[in-house]
């Protein structure tokens, strides 16, 4: 996948995706053509200040490198492409998740849902 640098802000729990300059209209565009609800998400622009990770972090630093800058990241055309498309696929999984919770409250209910097994 074409992802640039990641970083990741553990107090707040939130994940920092670095695209290229002038990349906000590609992302919206088809972060449109994946879904009419796309999630909640920040698009940081000109004038925004952001806080990254040192070179080499400590275990329990908050700010961290989920994937550090290994040089100057190169203007691709796919990294807006790859980080729309997953952000609406996370998304929907983790709302999946939540569906199924409220479908089978407890291990039991999913079992029991299960079809009966046939002898052939």
């Amino acid at each position: 996948m074409p992802f640039g640098p990641t970083a990741i802000d553990r107090k707040a729990q939130r994940v920092g995706f670095f695209l290229s300059s002038q990349s906000r209209e590609s992302f919206t565009h088809y972060l449109e053509r994946e879904t009419s609800t796309p999630p909640t998400y920040r698009y940081l622009d000109k004038g925004s200040a952001v806080v990254v990770p040192g070179p080499i972090p400590l275990f329990d630093d908050r700010y961290q490198w989920l994937r550090p800058p290994t040089r100057r990241p190169e203007a691709n055309p796919l990294r807006p492409v790859a980080l729309a498309t997953a952000l609406v696929a996370s998304a929907e999984l983790l709302a999946r998740i939540d569906r199924f919770d409220e479908q089978y409250p407890t291990p039991y209910a999913a079992v029991a849902a299960l079809p009966e097994e046939t002898d052939r």
